[in-house]
């Protein structure tokens, strides 16, 4: 005998103004964070006693945001392809920052060149963030854009990044140039230098291509230096996220240490480390 026409019946999805986040973490952060008003907040009935959960909902009352308790159904209906663990939230969309808040900031700059993978992108700016970068720089086109998956994929931390959003990356570094700052590609390819024996002057702006063909031929002329990761084992490269992870860090051992400057293989001084 049939089952079909058994299923249960879907709940009308909420009008929603604005974006939708989900998980615990990305709108535990987003409240904290305080960089977009939240408006309504939809938690599943019957979840488990929870930090993050009593957080959310204290820093949603003390923010005057609508809660509504329903039933778990209802959010599932709404959001049915992704892992929303009982909760959702209703935001503006993301805010994004001008170029000249991201210059003006003190520190390194991370610079995506149309990386595309949301779950990549939302990793290195988790990174992004823990790293202590003044900003971020992406393309308006052919690039990730800041969405509720990505908010997701951060854990939230893309909430207290300042993300910039540019027609013109080439045009962005100049301006990111005139501010002293070094750009730095991270790939791979004739005339990469090992990141890990090459000095590298700080502040700078580090550029990290997308996944599989790395840095656009434009934008990789514009650096001053290009450098890569070592691969000892035998896999031929890592992924952009990881890779990017791996360099932000770099740049935060290298900041503020006194030390002789390698710069393409010409020497220039700096205060002896005492």
């Amino acid at each position: 005998m049939s089952n079909f026409g058994r299923g249960r019946q879907r709940a009308t999805p909420f009008t929603i103004k604005g974006e939708l986040l989900f998980g615990r973490n990305a709108i535990l952060e987003t409240l904290r964070a305080g960089q977009r008003k939240a408006t309504r907040l939809w938690v599943a009935e019957g979840l488990k006693p929870d930090a993050r959960i009593d957080e959310i909902i204290e820093l949603a009352r003390m923010n005057e945001v609508l809660l509504e308790t329903v039933p778990r159904t209802m959010l599932d209906d709404q959001e049915p392809d992704v892992n929303h663990q009982g909760v959702l939230l209703e935001t503006p969309v993301y805010p994004y920052a001008d170029l000249a808040d991201v210059i003006e900031a003190e520190g390194n700059v991370l610079i995506l060149d149309h990386l595309q993978d949301p779950q990549n992108f939302g990793t290195l700016l988790r990174a992004a963030d823990a790293a202590g970068v003044a900003g971020v720089v992406i393309p308006s086109d052919r690039s990730a854009s800041v969405t509720p998956a990505v908010v997701n994929a951060s854990a939230g931390a893309v909430e207290y990044l300042h993300i910039a959003l540019v027609a013109n990356l080439g045009n962005a570094i100049e301006k990111l140039e005139a501010s002293g700052r070094w750009i730095v590609g991270l790939d791979s390819g004739p005339g990469s230098q090992d990141l890990f024996t090459t000095d590298v002057p700080t502040p700078a702006v580090l550029v990290v291509g997308s996944e599989g063909s790395g840095l656009t031929q434009n934008i990789r002329k514009r650096c001053q230096l290009v450098v890569s990761l070592p691969m000892l084992g035998r896999v031929e490269s890592l992924n952009a996220s990881t890779a990017g992870s791996i360099a932000l860090y770099d740049l935060v051992r290298r900041t503020g240490a006194d030390e002789t400057v390698v710069v393409g293989g010409d020497l220039e001084s700096s205060p002896p480390s005492e």
